[in-house]
């Protein structure tokens, strides 16, 4: 596969509580930063080793669907070993087996077209 041939996905600034845990026993509470289709940003000075599986659960605004899934620390934000100087402490999160409906609700939400697209 050329990389060169993927098509970025738009992520937006999006402040939502977010929990998150190794398991649903273990959840902690964070917020997130931004958002894409493929997955979110979250807020922490708990980093976890990239690769590290977690589980995420949130409700968006103005919906009602509880969001949990599966998810893989895909990259890390730490405090004095930044890779991106405009964002806080914490873990980008790949969201691994989100349902079909979950994904629908993700997507009518980012596209409301009031959300700040932040690339």
């Amino acid at each position: 596969m050329n990389l060169s041939s993927i098509k970025p996905v738009p992520r937006y600034k999006a402040r939502i509580p977010i929990f998150n845990g190794p398991n649903q026993q273990k959840l902690m509470s964070n917020y997130s930063v931004n958002m894409s289709m493929r997955g979110v940003f979250v807020e922490t000075d708990n980093i976890l080793p990239v690769d590290t599986l977690l589980i995420v659960k949130f409700k968006l605004p103005d919906n009602d669907t509880i969001i949990t899934c599966n998810t893989r620390v895909a990259w890390t934000n730490e405090a004095g070993h930044l890779r991106k100087y405009s964002f806080p402490a914490g873990m980008g999160l790949q969201f691994l087996d989100l349902s079909l409906e979950n994904m629908y609700v993700i997507r009518d939400y980012l596209n409301k077209g009031n959300l700040v697209p932040t690339w």
